[in-house]
């Protein structure tokens, strides 16, 4: 019997990005309702005001607690927090609080912050300042009741989160380094999905060959999904090809194979492999590749297209996908969809 999947969005907004930021919560109610299993909300800063397009970039922490109050069964996530800008005590603190005003729906993603920029504002240099392993073994300690000793003093943090040991972490991670180190210690990696179907194939697989465990690994891709093929390519064509400009315009493919490359950005090349596009059946078989080939059980939809696409297209969308798609991926009533999944790794393909 295979396993059901879940779905989950994922972008500075939870995927909502395309909504303002007072619709958040009510569309996040609605997220639950249509049955995604949460939202996972990026850590950003600064917004460029001599941009067209100008993101409004909230904290994910507050946005995340605030979300969690106005639902009651999705589970907030970080896609992810960049754990060396954040003093490891304040932070076992939050995402502590988080946990337990919650009822435990926290999953806890975080990377290293390579950002040199945010590096220079929050004044954090990587090669001297701590490492994201110290950050999580410091957190992870002070929840297993390690104590804080000031002085001839020793102190207990609090709270404890409610889910024990901790909330899951996952890690953010493209290098063959930190996907091994994520592999070794249990941890799932996050992969966001800004990345080729070849970087993907590349951490997915390294991923597995290292012990890890692919089905617990969300896996993010834009996605949209049309009442025909026919349909989505005339919604989403020109905000595909706006989506690419963007990428190559702040050099995602100067990281090379490691993300993707100026070659994948081809706007035709990106609508097709790097997307999921298209009606129900097309935007099903693709997620059905990523599951029968790697044994990915769960999908984050960066749904919004960091907020390119109309909100009306991005209700519709999440709609459609939540009607026509995702019962083909979970349990049923009286059983299980059929499925036919498989656990091996293959090359990536499209089908």
């Amino acid at each position: 019997m295979t396993a059901a999947m879940r779905f989950g969005l994922s972008g500075s907004l939870g995927g909502l990005e395309a909504e303002n930021a007072a619709a958040t919560l009510e569309r996040a109610r609605e997220v639950e309702r249509l049955g995604f299993a949460g939202m996972w909300f990026n850590e950003e800063h600064f917004g460029r005001p001599d941009t067209s397009h100008e993101r409004r970039i909230l904290s994910p922490i507050v946005l995340a607690m605030a979300v969690a109050a106005a639902t009651t069964r999705l589970r907030v996530g970080f896609s992810v927090l960049l754990a060396p800008l954040h003093h490891p005590l304040r932070l076992a603190e939050e995402i502590a609080t988080l946990d337990v005003l919650s009822g435990g729906r926290v999953d806890l993603g975080v990377s290293r912050a390579n950002s040199e920029r945010y590096g220079v504002a929050f004044g954090y240099d990587k090669r001297t300042g701590p490492s994201l392993e110290h950050c999580l073994d410091t957190m992870i300690g002070y929840w297993a009741g390690e104590p804080l000793t000031i002085g001839d003093v020793h102190y207990t943090v609090s709270p404890a989160p409610v889910q024990q040991p901790h909330p899951p972490v996952y890690v953010g991670a493209y290098s063959e380094s930190t996907i091994e180190w994520a592999a070794r210690r249990g941890y799932p990696t996050i992969q966001h999905g800004i990345q080729s179907p070849a970087s993907l194939h590349r951490c997915l697989t390294s991923y597995a060959a290292h012990g890890g465990d692919l089905s617990r690994v969300p896996v993010g891709r834009f996605c949209y999904v049309g009442e025909s093929d026919a349909q989505a390519r005339k919604d989403i064509w020109p905000i595909a090809v706006r989506q690419a400009e963007r990428l190559r315009g702040i050099g995602i493919w100067r990281r090379g194979d490691q993300v993707m490359t100026e070659a994948d950005l081809e706007p035709e090349r990106f609508y097709h492999e790097t997307a999921i596009i298209g009606g129900p059946d097309t935007v099903a078989e693709r997620i059905a590749h990523l599951r029968d080939a790697y044994g990915v059980r769960y999908i984050n939809l960066l749904s919004s297209f960091f907020g390119l696409i109309p909100g009306q297209l991005l209700r519709s969308s999440l709609e459609l996908f939540a009607r026509e798609v995702m019962p083909r991926f979970t349990f049923a009533k009286g059983g299980v969809q059929p499925v036919t999944g498989q656990s091996a790794v293959a090359a990536p393909n499209s089908p």
